[in-house]
C-alpha cells in the first residue's frame, strides 16, 4: 500500500530527473542545492514537517526552513528554476493522483473480494444444508418404503423439492 515514504522516494526521483542531479550527494553546488530547495518546498506544501523533510535529506529542520524561505525569493526572479519547480510539482501531483486512484481501485477490488468471499461462504453453507436435507430425505424414503427411489422418482419427484 501507498505510504509517505513512497511519496518521498517518488519526489526525489522526479527532482533528480528534472534537475539532473542526485539529492543524496554531499554537495554545495548550486544546482544540487536548488534541487533540494524545490524538493523541500514541494514536500512542505504537501503537509510534511520541516523535521521530516530534513531527515530525508540528512539536514536539520533549520536548513529546511532556510531552503523554503530562500526558494520563494529565487522563484520570483529565476525563470529556469521556476520552470523546473513547476515541472517537478506537476509530475508529483499527477503521480500522487494516479497512486491515489490506484489505491481507491485496490480498495474497491478488496471490498468486492471480501463481499464475494462472504457470499460464496454463504452459498456453500446453503448448498451443504440442501445436501444434508437431501440425504435425510433419501434415508427417510428408504425407511418408509424399504427401498431407494428410482432414477425417475429422483428426477421428477425428489429433485424438484430441492430447487425451491
Amino acid at each position: 500500500m501507498h505510504s509517505r515514504q513512497e511519496e518521498i522516494d517518488e519526489l526525489k526521483k522526479i527532482v533528480n530527473d528534472i534537475f539532473l542531479v542526485d539529492l543524496e550527494v554531499i554537495s554545495r553546488k548550486r544546482d544540487v542545492v536548488d534541487a533540494r530547495k524545490v524538493y523541500s518546498k514541494i514536500l512542505r506544501d504537501n503537509g510534511y514537517s520541516y523535521d521530516l523533510i530534513g531527515k530525508t535529506l540528512g539536514k536539520n529542520h533549520a536548513t529546511i526552513i532556510h531552503y523554503i524561505k530562500n526558494i520563494e525569493y529565487i522563484l520570483s526572479y529565476d525563470k529556469i528554476i521556476r520552470d523546473k519547480y513547476v515541472a517537478c510539482k506537476n509530475v508529483f501531483i499527477t503521480t500522487r493522483k494516479s497512486i491515489k486512484e490506484q489505491i481507491e481501485k485496490d480498495v474497491d477490488i478488496y471490498v468486492t473480494v471480501v463481499r464475494l468471499t462472504s457470499e460464496l461462504q454463504e452459498a456453500v453453507s446453503i448448498r451443504k444444508k440442501i445436501l444434508d436435507n437431501f440425504v435425510d430425505y433419501i434415508e427417510d424414503y428408504k425407511k418408509r418404503n424399504g427401498f431407494l427411489p428410482s432414477v425417475y422418482e429422483y428426477r421428477h419427484t425428489i429433485l424438484p423439492l430441492f430447487n425451491q
